[in-house]
């Protein structure tokens, strides 16, 4: 862990995170990781049924589901209070995978459609029937000061991510520049750096923004062994908790609506 993490953790672990809402968390090959994040603190996992490995996990505002990509990549509902799965399609194209690379799973709330990444490879999805549509390659803008970089991203998320938005906007973690990044053009895959988070990244990350009834976004962060809140302005990490009673690193993270 780095030192302006420790101090974030150690800084700010007096403080509640302070949101209603549950978040769950992705580990292993297919645990689902409840927390509070008024604590930051596990309260009970739950095994995915019937699949081999999760590929990543989103909530689905618009029909209000957990979605998760197996690693056969198909798109199943999951019941986040028992595990159990059921099918909803098989994407028609594959999305190619290089070993150790991150895997980006995450809804569009405004389209209801799912945005689907590995190193550069950009897929949109429909949940429905499976159809790919292959998208622009991942790449910084012409204008941007990262022009020629080779992105890393490890995360993504949408905001207004609360039933069906007129309106969203993508943003993206960096872990090669530990960096928040926007996706300007989700389609094109143009990027557009934001600002450093402040910190160094370390193994596995969880991305999420939480949208509130009014409308209100907060980004989260899951990484180092701790949740940390994100200005999607400045792109920096504005405060940390320790994780408490997370058994294994999370590689995913999804917000959950307040019930």
């Amino acid at each position: 862990m780095t030192r302006l993490f420790a101090a974030l953790l150690i800084t700010t672990a007096a403080a509640s995170p302070g949101l209603a809402q549950t978040a769950l968390g992705l580990s292993g090959d297919k645990t689902l990781v409840m927390i509070d994040p008024a604590t930051a603190t596990v309260t009970g996992t739950v095994e995915a049924q019937d699949v081999t490995r999760l590929l990543g996990i989103d909530w689905r505002p618009g029909t209000s589901e957990l979605i998760g990509v197996t690693d056969t990549q198909a798109i199943v509902s999951i019941d986040p209070a028992t595990g159990a799965t059921k099918m909803l399609s098989q994407m028609d194209t594959m999305l190619s995978i290089a070993e150790g690379a991150a895997v980006i799973v995450d809804v569009n709330p405004a389209a209801d459609k799912l945005r689907v990444m590995s190193g550069t490879t950009n897929h949109r999805v429909d949940m429905a029937s499976g159809a790919v549509t292959v998208d622009g390659a991942i790449a910084f803008d012409a204008a941007d000061a990262n022009i020629g970089k080779a992105p890393m991203i490890g995360a993504v998320a949408y905001t207004n991510s609360f039933g069906k938005p007129e309106k969203t906007a993508m943003f993206d973690i960096d872990t090669g520049m530990s960096a928040l990044i926007q996706q300007t053009k989700p389609n094109d895959g143009v990027l557009a750096t934001i600002g450093a988070l402040g910190a160094t990244l370390e193994g596995p990350i969880g991305f999420d923004v939480a949208t509130t009834a009014e409308g209100v976004n907060t980004a989260w962060l899951a990484a180092n062994g701790g949740l940390h809140t994100v200005d999607l302005v400045s792109g920096k990490i504005t405060a940390s908790w320790p994780l408490q009673g997370a058994d294994a690193p999370l590689r995913d993270l999804t917000i959950l609506p307040a019930m």
